[in-house]
């Protein structure tokens, strides 16, 4: 009997021997990559660099332990540690995370979740009977292993629960620029030749999208959700007796408002009639606007006693008024381009949203803009990289193109969508130069919800997204693509009906 524990007990050290050598020379052969998958984990991505450097060495230190007889029963429980803590650390993932690739390299990635923890829960036995059975022949009392290795996984096991809090914490509301990549958030539907570049979302209701384009101001297009057909939508304005610089159209189903903040002026028309009437003219400048309800509209504006740019509200209705409350939006340099924006509205949430460019923050607000509150995204640029020349008659040029920060935004049902153009903390850097950066934000609760690619199609820019019906829609070059969201996002999604 003891001539065969002395056999087993060899054969299990070169076992793991085998394990951890194959696995360390697995994750070196391709260590990037073992890199971005340490950083996705919801356990480990706070100590991502520290981890993906110590688990090659600690495997290589552990080879080594088991490969010389006098050092072997430290190897052993060495052995044993490790794979309990890898155990717990896939009871976690299957548990409580869906984002988490396989990062243990080698043979083991070919393995499903459950069978990786079959695995190693029966390496956990092999390692922990093999070395009680080794001391009891060598005449010692066997309380004192099993005391140890009782103890060992106690603190692995409360170990990697309190790194697993913090680590979902630190994501969440503490990113340090670092992305979770949720998995298979989507399927590409359809795409439609829209034959120009042109276009932008100004909307939609339950059976279209509507679209305006830059080049036909007094046109606007809807298309079916299933991209079968493009239909245009001729306006005329009821007087239009002055010059547009940037006219715009946002619809509002079921009606459509035409304006341009430079004259100012807005008008408002039904979807599928083609006249408008005037419902304001002259009552204030803005430089973007969004229906909110009837006759009430939020937008930005120039204040020019605190020389920055305000979020606002304006009415056209009976009692006409138009205020801007330059308190909202924070200046840190020039106040013009540092607070630079794009103003949304979330109709379920009844939230005013306005994200800016250059810096990683966005303000969340009533559609009183009587409370609102500053979040962070998780990129970790905080202060614009913004140079400002004042020109002879007063005004202001941007020097040099800033970094932008978010690009594209829009919000659905509570969950902010932005394209962020900048490359996250160890990205799979081929990846991420051939795909557009989504990240998502739930605004109730300041929480990051994860992000997705979307694949570039060419070396066209994205110029807009929208969703609608669970449904995501991107305007790339002169493509409308169609992408069908799954179940990980939509379920964060305001059920049931808009509020009124």
């Amino acid at each position: 009997m003891k001539q065969f524990i002395e056999r087993l007990y060899t054969v299990v050290c070169f076992f793991f021997i085998l394990l951890f050598c194959y696995a360390a020379i697995s994750k070196i052969m391709d260590f990037e990559t073992f890199q971005v998958q340490i950083t996705q984990s919801p356990l480990l991505n706070i100590i991502s660099g520290l981890v993906s450097y110590g688990i090659l060495a600690v495997e290589l230190i552990v080879c080594g332990l088991l490969i010389f007889e006098r050092s072997r029963i430290l190897g052993l429980y060495a052995s044993f540690t490790l794979m309990i803590l890898f155990t717990f650390y896939i009871y976690i993932i299957l548990h409580y995370s869906e984002f988490v690739p396989c990062s243990c390299g080698g043979i083991l990635e070919k393995m499903d979740w459950n069978t990786h923890l079959l695995f190693n829960i029966t390496c956990v036995i092999i390692a922990g009977t093999v070395l009680i059975l080794k001391i009891k022949i060598s005449g010692h009392r066997i309380m004192r292993p099993v005391i140890l290795l009782s103890l060992i996984s106690v603190v692995c096991g409360i170990s990697l629960v309190l790194l697993y809090q913090r680590s979902e914490y630190m994501l969440i509301k503490e990113n340090n620029f670092t992305r979770r990549l949720l998995k298979h958030p989507f399927d590409l539907e359809k795409k439609y030749n829209l034959e120009l570049d042109s276009y932008y979302f100004a909307g939609s209701s339950g059976d279209s999208i509507y679209l305006g384009n830059n080049k036909t101001p007094f046109v606007y297009y809807s298309v079916d959700p299933k991209l079968n057909y493009l239909k245009q939508h001729p306006v005329t304005p009821d007087q239009f007796n002055f010059e547009f610089k940037s006219p715009r159209i946002k619809v509002n189903y079921p009606d459509f408002y035409f304006f341009d903040g430079t004259v100012p002026v807005i008008y408002q028309g039904i979807v599928g009639k083609e006249k408008m009437h005037t419902i304001s003219f002259h009552q204030s400048y803005f430089l973007q606007l969004q229906p909110m309800r009837e006759d009430h509209f939020a937008m930005t504006g120039y204040s020019k006693k605190e020389d920055i740019q305000a979020l606002g509200l304006l009415s056209t209705g009976f009692y006409p008024s138009a205020v801007l409350k330059p308190n909202l939006l924070e200046k840190i340099n020039d106040g013009i381009f540092d607070t630079d924006g794009k103003l949304l509205f979330d109709e379920s949430a009844q939230k005013l949203v306005y994200v800016y460019n250059y810096r990683n923050q966005f303000v969340v607000a009533d559609q009183n803009l009587d409370h609102s509150y500053t979040y962070h995204t998780i990129d970790n640029l905080q202060i614009p990289k913004i140079e400002v020349t004042h020109l002879p008659d007063g005004t202001k040029k941007m020097t040099n193109p800033s970094t932008i920060v978010n690009k594209n935004a829009f919000i659905y049902k509570g969950v902010l969508f932005i394209e962020s153009p900048r490359m996250g903390k160890s990205e799979d850097k081929k990846q991420w130069k051939k795909s557009f950066s989504i990240d998502l934000y739930a605004i109730s609760e300041q929480k990051y919800l994860g992000s997705f690619y979307l694949p570039k199609i060419s070396e066209s820019s994205m110029t807009g997204l929208m969703v609608s019906n669970n449904t995501l829609f991107t305007i790339i070059g002169n493509e409308l693509i169609r992408y069908r969201l799954a179940q990980n996002i939509t379920q964060h999604f305001i059920q049931g009906k808009p509020k009124t």
